[in-house]
C-alpha cells in the first residue's frame, strides 16, 4: 500500500495480520505527501514499539500516452521472510511501473512493475516484480517484494478511504486501509 501519490496532503495506512509475528502484524504508516512526488513520513509498529522513517519519490512521472514508465524510488522498514525467518529490515527501492490503457480487457487496466530492493538485513538486491490490476470496482496486485508474494484486493469506500483483504506470503490473511486527509 505505497506509491506516488496524486493529491498532497497526509495519507494514513493500517494494516492487520493476526498470524503474523510481533513485528508485522501491526502496522501503521503516516505520510505527507510536499508534493504529488515527494511524501515523508513515520511508520509504526505498535506492538514492538518501533517508530521508522518512510519516504517515497517519483523521479520520473509516467506519460499516460507514451511509452515512458514511472521511476519511483524509497525506503522504508519493512517485513521479509528469508530461509525461512522473518526479518524486520530497513529496504531501499526502485521501480519502473507502467499503466497499460491500450491492453483493457473488461474494463480492467493492468500496471505491471519491476525493481529492485536493497535489504539492509539481508545484506543483497533482490528483485521487485508485481501486476496491480485496476477496475472502475476495485484494484487487485500480486507483488513479490524481494522475498516473499503478496495478494491485495482493494475497494474505494470513498475519494479518502479505501479497505484491503491481503494475503501476505501468500500465507496470512489480513485486513488493511487507506485514508487520506
Amino acid at each position: 500500500m505505497r506509491g506516488a501519490s496524486d493529491s498532497f496532503g497526509f495519507v494514513f495506512t493500517g494494516r492487520w495480520i493476526p498470524e503474523k509475528g510481533d513485528s508485522g502484524q501491526v502496522f501503521s504508516s503516516f505520510k505527507y505527501w510536499i508534493s504529488d512526488d515527494l511524501g515523508v513520513g513515520v511508520d509504526y509498529r505498535p506492538l514492538v514499539d518501533s517508530v521508522t522513517m518512510t519516504a517515497t519519490y517519483r523521479a520520473i512521472s509516467e506519460d499516460p500516452f507514451g511509452w515512458r514508465p514511472a521511476m519511483i524510488v524509497g525506503t522504508a522498514e519493512d517485513d521479509f521472510t528469508y530461509k525461512g525467518e522473518s526479518v524486520e529490515s530497513r529496504s531501499y527501492f526502485f521501480t519502473l511501473s507502467k499503466a497499460m490503457p491500450d491492453v483493457e480487457f473488461c474494463g480492467i487496466v493492468p500496471a505491471p512493475y519491476a525493481g529492485a530492493v536493497w535489504i539492509d538485513e539481508i545484506g543483497e538486491v533482490r528483485p521487485l516484480v508485481g501486476l496491480h490490476l485496476r477496475h472502475d470496482f476495485g484494484t487487485m496486485m500480486i507483488q513479490y517484494s524481494g522475498t516473499d508474494t503478496h495478494l491485495t484486493v482493494s475497494r474505494a469506500i470513498n475519494d479518502n478511504t479505501s479497505l484491503s483483504a491481503i494475503y501476505w506470503g501468500m500465507k496470512y490473511p489480513g485486513l488493511g486501509i487507506r485514508m487520506r486527509f
